[in-house]
C-alpha cells in the first residue's frame, strides 16, 4: 500500500468541540472549549471530502457523485489512516507516557510494585523506580519529542528541554457568538455563547499519514481545506512518506535472569475499543487483545471522548470513550513472544485500525 503525509497548518484559529454540549440558558460565565490537535474522525473526514472534491463532488450535491472508493459515513473505503501525529518546530511530539512522573529534580518513572489487597483484588500498583523522591507529579497534557521517547523505551529519563505541555504549540483564544436569523442574518436575542478557540503557534503542524488513495487520482500536493467547527481553514501539504518513518525505535529487549521477558505497551493515538463498557474495563485490566504475556499493572489515563460530525445527517455524531494517549501497560512474556513484540510495535490494536486507532509503542520495565 502507498502512503502519503498530509501536514495541516491552521491559517487562523480553529476549534474541535470537547465532550461538552452547549446548554441554552446557563447562568454565569461558562463557555465550551475545543481539543487540541484533533482526533482522527475529524481529520479523516476532511481528508475524503478533500479528496471527493477534487474527483467532482460538491457539498449539497448529488450521492452519486460522491466516489465510492471513498466509502460512506461508516467506514473509509479503501483508505486507511495514521496519527494524528503533532509537530513543533518539524519535531514529532508525542503525548507522555503515563508512567513517567515530574519529580522535585528532573523526571523518575513508574514500575510495578509488590502485590497488594485493594478494591481492584489483589494487584501490583505502579510505585516510583527511585525511592524517597519527593513533588511527584503526573505528566497528563505533556508531550516528548521523539528522541527522548526512545530513550524512555530503553529505560531512561527524558532531559527537561524534550518535555513540553500543550502551551509550546498553542494559546486558547475565549470568544463570544451569537446565533443569526438564517434568512435575515439578524442576530437573534437570546442566543449568545461563549466559545474557546484554539490558535496554533506558526511553527505548529498536524500530520496524518492515507494510504490506500488510487495511483490514477494524483492528488494536489498543495490545498487549503475546511477543518472542524465553523470550517476554520487550514493550508495541507501533501507529501509521499511511509507511516513507520515517524514511529520511535525499539529498544533492544532480552530475557532476563528468571526467562522472563519485561516489557511495556504503550498508546501513541487513542484507544477506540468499541462502546461495550465491559470490553473497555477488560482492556484496562489485561492490556490491548493480542498481547502475548501477562499484563501485571498499568498507568492508565482519564477517559477521552470521541465524535465527530455526520455529514450525510447534519448532527454531531454519539460519543464513544477511548482510552487517552500516552496510557501504558506493564507485561511479563516468554523468550519465545519476542517476534511478536516486533510485530505489534508500531501497530494499531483496535477495532478501527483502519482509522489509526490503538497504535502502540513498545518499551522495557525490567533489569536496565
Amino acid at each position: 500500500m502507498s502512503w502519503q503525509r498530509w501536514d495541516f497548518r491552521f491559517l487562523d484559529t480553529c476549534f474541535f468541540r470537547e465532550a461538552v454540549p452547549f446548554n441554552a440558558g446557563e447562568g454565569g460565565y461558562s463557555s465550551v472549549e475545543g481539543t487540541f490537535p484533533p482526533y482522527i474522525t475529524t481529520l479523516q473526514g476532511a481528508v475524503r471530502t478533500s479528496l471527493a472534491a477534487e474527483r467532482g463532488w460538491s457539498p449539497g450535491g448529488k450521492e452519486a457523485d460522491w466516489p465510492q472508493e471513498l466509502g460512506g459515513p461508516g467506514d473509509t473505503g479503501v483508505l486507511s489512516f495514521r496519527g494524528p501525529y503533532l509537530f513543533g518546530e518539524g519535531k514529532p511530539y508525542y503525548p507522555a507516557p503515563l508512567m513517567l512522573i515530574k519529580v522535585k529534580e528532573g523526571f523518575s518513572r513508574l514500575i510495578p510494585g509488590e502485590a497488594v489487597e485493594c478494591d481492584l483484588g489483589k494487584v501490583r500498583l505502579p510505585r516510583p523506580k527511585d525511592a524517597g523522591v519527593e513533588g511527584i507529579k503526573t505528566l497528563e497534557g505533556y508531550f516528548i519529542n521523539k528522541e527522548s521517547l526512545e530513550k524512555v523505551l530503553s529505560g531512561g529519563v527524558p532531559s527537561e528541554k524534550d518535555v513540553v505541555s500543550l502551551d509550546y504549540f498553542c494559546e486558547k483564544e475565549p470568544r463570544v457568538g451569537i446565533e443569526l436569523e438564517n434568512e435575515t442574518r439578524k442576530a437573534k436575542e437570546g442566543q449568545l455563547y461563549n466559545i474557546v478557540h484554539t490558535r496554533p503557534k506558526k511553527y505548529t503542524s498536524v500530520s496524518v499519514y492515507v494510504g490506500g488513495i488510487p495511483s490514477e487520482w494524483r492528488p494536489a500536493q498543495r490545498r487549503i481545506v475546511p477543518v472542524g467547527g465553523e470550517a476554520r481553514l487550514a493550508d495541507v501539504e501533501v507529501n509521499e512518506s511511509a507511516p513507520n518513518s515517524i514511529i520511535p525505535s525499539m529498544p533492544s529487549i532480552k530475557p532476563e535472569k528468571d526467562g522472563k521477558v519485561r516489557f511495556t505497551v504503550t498508546l501513541i493515538t487513542p484507544g477506540w475499543y468499541g462502546e461495550d463498557a465491559e470490553k473497555i474495563k477488560e482492556v484496562i485490566k489485561n492490556g490491548p487483545p493480542g498481547v502475548p504475556g501477562q499484563c501485571v499493572s498499568a498507568c492508565i489515563g482519564k477517559a477521552v471522548y470521541i465524535g465527530g460530525w455526520d455529514m450525510a445527517n447534519c448532527e454531531p455524531r454519539p460519543l464513544v470513550a477511548a482510552l487517552p494517549p500516552g496510557s501504558l501497560w506493564f507485561f511479563e512474556a516468554e523468550e519465545k513472544d519476542l517476534e511478536r513484540l516486533k510485530e505489534l510495535h508500531g501497530s494499531c490494536i483496535s477495532p478501527r485500525d483502519n482509522c489509526g486507532f490503538g497504535q502502540v509503542i513498545i518499551g522495557k520495565w525490567g533489569d536496565f
